[in-house]
């Protein structure tokens, strides 16, 4: 009996872990650093944002600089953001920065954020292709002052079209002191919450019915000398088809150890989620809160919920 009850909290505890997914770990060039070192920890596991007007909008829940130790970069420097599963919800990865007035340990991040990288869909053949991927790489600007900011990472899951579902931001910040940067003042900057609003069409877009462009929700991208924002082009209607990335595992040391970094991409198509006589491939999602697609799983997993937002085939 004893093993019977260890079993099935071990399946509720692997449901939970595949439910959602944290940015929990910061790599500077090819050392990647312990879980949380850098990166301040949220205290809402790995659920989601979804409030717009909520400051938890900017680090996650819970998420302060009290007990996160700040790492020295260098103005170039590349960065890494590694997860503990690889994003699976559609949806646009965008970083931004934020210049702390002091120490980044004591910064609110109630300042102007600036954003730095941008990672939409691309559209071909009638499809929209995301980058799902276990970590995202992108390098500190050149041009930047010497300080120290919050380097933010966000997922915005918009699998759940809006209004009967409600996108998801998935965030977590670094806290970085920069040296050898520049004079360059960032612009445009916006204020999280603030920076993103509930018609917005990147954050009221359906990815199911009629999806052939997109705009990322935010400001438009900064960078040295010129500035560009999201976006993609126009597709042609196609059959769907859809991919989803099973989760892995992430396994972490205190020593710092050689960075790797695994990627999945994801085909959403034009068309409508599908309804009666459907099936959901095992790890699917398979329920939700104001989800509206497939609830039947495939043969040999069952639909298990782990939170209000998410339940999935296992």
């Amino acid at each position: 009996m004893k093993n019977v009850i260890s079993l099935a909290a071990l399946s509720l505890v692997v449901s939970d872990v595949s439910a959602h997914y944290i940015f929990q770990q910061l790599s500077i060039g090819s050392t990647k650093y312990p879980v949380f070192q850098y990166i301040r920890q949220n205290t809402n596991y790995n659920s989601p944002v979804t409030d717009l007007t909520s400051n938890d909008l900017r680090c996650n829940v819970g998420a302060t600089g009290a007990s996160t130790q700040t790492v020295s970069v260098k103005a170039g420097d590349q960065f890494t953001f590694t997860l503990d599963t690889p994003v699976y919800h559609q949806g646009p990865i965008s970083i931004y920065m934020s210049k702390a007035p002091g120490a980044a340990s004591d910064y609110d991040g109630s300042g102007p954020w600036f954003k730095i990288h941008d990672i939409g869909p691309t559209f071909s053949g009638g499809q929209a292709t995301w980058d799902m991927e276990g970590s995202y790489t992108y390098n500190i600007p050149t041009c930047i002052p010497d300080g120290e900011y919050l380097l933010r990472i966000q997922s915005l899951a918009i699998h759940n079209p809006w209004p009967a579902g409600i996108p998801q931001f998935y965030t977590e910040c670094a806290q970085i002191s920069v040296s050898g940067g520049g004079s360059a003042t960032p612009s445009p900057t916006a204020l999280i919450p603030g920076a993103f609003k509930d018609t917005d069409p990147g954050y009221t877009v359906n990815i199911y019915s009629n999806f052939n462009n997109y705009t990322v929700p935010g400001p438009a991208v900064w960078s040295c000398g010129s500035s560009s924002g999201g976006g993609g082009s126009t597709p042609t209607t196609s059959k769907a088809s859809t991919t989803t990335a099973k989760p892995t595992t992430t396994t972490t040391t205190a020593k710092p150890t050689t960075l790797s970094t695994s990627t999945t991409k994801v085909t959403t198509t034009t068309t409508t989620p599908p309804s009666g006589g459907c099936s959901v491939a095992k790890y699917g999602q398979c329920g939700g809160n104001g989800w509206t697609g497939c609830t039947i799983c495939a043969s040999g997993s069952t639909c298990s919920k782990s939170n209000d937002y998410y339940s999935q085939c296992l």
